[in-house]
């Protein structure tokens, strides 16, 4: 739906309305838009089925813009969220059909907080080792889960986190649009992914489940020393530098961190996938003194 709105003295202009702005949706009463992506828009809904006069049940909707590719991808990620359960994962619901768009979309958790792209920038510098460690053990343990599952995310990085509000820093893995199932993958050789939080092997186009690990190292790197361990001016270098470069020592930038913290994130940070943090390494919780 468009409308034209006209101030005066001014020329007509048209206005793209949101057609499921405080609508209702099969049994979901529409509230707000959570978020809007290049194929999706997410808003946050009342499940009008469970909710009672005491207490509103909350869900987040993501309904894909149209029907192309990028649809049929949406549903591959819907389709993968259902089969895990995982407290460090967004929860996928359902898939549902809007009746009246003849649509399908997907019922998700609805997560509110701050991502840790967004932390990482408000901290102004590095974070604590205990926080680091806090965050990265959640990520560590989900990455273990995935690849029980026999699941690559591929696109780990800080702004595909959120930290919950009023968890006492539960956060939760978000956005597996370009997660594959491994075991079914036959897309070698085409590289997906946010660069600087990729792994060698991932910038070859030959994700293993050792490459979310490096994404982790990435993302507690970042938080320990206040930015990536490799940069550079060009795709190019900074495929180079990740792929035969050495990232700069933690503890001659930060000589706070934790010395059990860094060798973890070191680990994590091998370059041989085969040779990376396994889980096995530390078989007895970590935790930072």
């Amino acid at each position: 739906m468009k409308r034209f709105l006209k101030a005066r003295g001014e020329s007509a202009v048209m206005v793209k309305v949101d057609k499921y702005l405080n609508q209702k949706v099969n049994h979901y009463g529409i509230k707000y838009r959570l978020g809007q992506g290049a194929f999706a828009t997410i808003y946050a809904a009342e499940d009008l089925e469970k909710s009672t006069s005491q207490q509103k049940t909350m869900v987040a909707l993501k309904i894909p813009l149209n029907k192309d590719e990028n649809y049929r991808k949406n549903m591959a990620e819907a389709e993968m969220l259902l089969g895990l359960d995982h407290p460090n994962i967004v929860r996928c619901y359902s898939i549902e059909m809007d009746r009246r768009e003849n649509i399908f979309f997907f019922v998700m958790e609805i997560v509110k907080g701050k991502d840790l792209e967004e932390i990482i920038t408000l901290a102004g510098g590095p974070l604590s080792s205990r926080e680091v460690e806090h965050y990265g053990r959640q990520l560590l343990d989900a990455c273990r889960y995935m690849r029980k599952n026999n699941i690559v995310h591929r696109d780990m990085k800080a702004a595909n986190v959120v930290v919950q509000d009023n968890s006492k820093g539960l956060l939760k893995i978000m956005d597996f649009g370009l997660a594959i199932n491994l075991s079914e993958w036959d897309g070698k050789g085409k590289r997906a992914g946010s660069l600087l939080y990729m792994a060698p092997e991932q910038c070859a186009g030959e994700p293993t489940y050792a490459s979310d690990i490096w994404g982790v190292g990435v993302i507690m790197y970042r938080m320990i020393i206040g930015k990536t361990p490799f940069m550079a001016h060009s795709e190019e270098e900074l495929t180079n530098n990740i792929t035969n470069s050495e990232p700069a020592n933690i503890l001659d930038l930060n000589p706070k961190a934790d010395p059990k913290l860094v060798d973890l994130i070191m680990k994590c940070l091998i370059k041989d996938h085969t040779k990376r943090y396994n889980f096995e390494d530390m078989p007895e919780p970590y935790r930072v003194e």
